[in-house]
């Protein structure tokens, strides 16, 4: 991850990943009353956005980029209960992501 005017580039969609996700998922409930679970953003992503920073995934062809998300194996994480240990998958929209074009030749 490197950063200039006000840019923060990634090398691929796991770092980006990696980034935007907090390392657990948690437990939450639906409105009716089933218990499921979701994923977290970072505090370093809600701060970027917040700072209205942008990001660019090094990748032409980034899957995040093209579904405007990341999604992540991560463990769940449940109150009361700290040696739960399963993985479960989460995916989560993400904001101020622009395409990255290589002009190497």
């Amino acid at each position: 991850m490197t950063e200039a005017n006000n840019t923060i580039y990634f090398e691929s969609d796991e770092e980006f990943a990696d980034f935007c996700l907090a390392p657990y998922a948690v437990l939450i409930e639906t409105k009716s009353g089933s218990p499921t679970y979701t994923g977290v953003y970072s505090d370093e992503y809600k701060k970027c956005i917040e700072q209205g920073k942008t990001f660019i995934i090094k990748n032409e062809d980034s899957q995040v980029f093209k579904r405007k998300g990341v999604e992540k194996r991560v463990p769940l994480r449940i109150e009361g209960f700290p040696s739960y240990n399963r993985k479960v998958l989460v995916s989560l929209p993400v904001k101020n992501l622009e395409q990255y074009f290589d002009f190497e030749m």
